[in-house]
């Protein structure tokens, strides 16, 4: 039996590749090179290699926050601890030691979400900075029937719940951003404003400020409770977060009591706790 193959001709000339314009070769897409938080981070660093799971990542990224504990103990160390814990305040004592290993000029951070809200997005190739946060899951939200609930558009609605676990979420640095102009320095509030924050929460005299923000950040501590071993250089730590907020001369630093690496550790934590627990209120809006 005779086959009949149909033969196509062939084509006069290749279809063109999609390209952008002025780029070079036909067919591929310009690669954007990637741009490090700091050059010295190479592919083996603990904050850019690949991990088989998010706990090997946690478990590292832990790892390095034991492994450069010393270096928080140094003045160097504690001082720069404290000026991006001014820069920063809402972020813990671990987060300000991650993000200052990975961009030592850190300044003010937020995930990609928030860089959108503000008008801003991560500039092409730039690398995220890793924090550690609590982990969460979502629960789809139903009605005692079970129920579904949905909102307007009719999309599930869903709670979100921690899990008890930690994780690893991605951040930029303002200075990885582009957009519309942002300032993260809040304007120095006026002698009124600072009576009407410290007048009700110290018996100090507003009339010495550097009294009564020192006096106010003891009071955090001691109620925060806990070890006091180092309560002096904890009081001065606080106390120049919110100086700085306010535009008073800060008080001079005093001697540690104990600078193992436990007892800075543990320094650091509170006071991170106390700065975050002053957010939103007058003494630290």
């Amino acid at each position: 039996m005779l086959v009949m193959t149909a033969v196509l001709p062939r084509p006069t000339a290749l279809p063109q590749s999609r390209q952008r314009t002025g780029e070079p070769h036909p067919g591929r897409w310009k690669e954007v090179p990637r741009v490090d938080a700091d050059l010295h981070l190479g592919d083996e660093s603990p904050f850019r290699r690949r991990y088989d799971t998010v706990h090997d990542k946690v478990a590292a990224l832990v790892n390095e926050l034991d492994t450069h504990v010393a270096e928080l103990g140094t003045t160097a160390g504690w001082d720069d601890f404290v000026d991006t814990t001014a820069r920063m305040p809402r972020f813990s004592a671990n987060n300000i030691r991650l993000l200052r290993m990975q961009l030592p000029d850190v300044t003010d951070v937020a995930d990609f979400k928030r860089w959108r809200e503000l008008g801003r997005s991560p500039k092409p190739g730039a690398v995220g900075l890793s924090i550690l946060v609590p982990a969460k899951t979502k629960i789809p939200l139903t009605d005692p029937d079970g129920t579904p609930l949905t909102d307007p558009k009719g999309q599930q609605m869903f709670d979100e719940r921690a899990t008890g676990e930690t994780t690893v979420a991605t951040v930029f640095d303002v200075s990885q951003t582009d957009g519309t102009q942002y300032t993260s320095s809040a304007s120095i509030p006026g002698r009124a404003a600072f009576a009407a924050a410290f007048g009700p929460v110290t018996d100090v005299t507003l009339d010495e400020p550097e009294e009564v923000i020192y006096d106010v950040a003891r009071m955090r501590l001691d109620v925060l409770g806990g070890d006091d071993t180092n309560i002096d250089v904890e009081t001065h730590a606080v106390s120049v977060v919110i100086a700085r907020r306010w535009g008073i001369a800060e008080p001079a630093p005093p001697a540690w009591a104990d600078r193992s690496d436990a007892a800075v550790r543990a320094s650091s934590v509170r006071v991170s706790r106390v700065v975050s627990r002053l957010l939103g209120t007058p003494v630290l809006p």
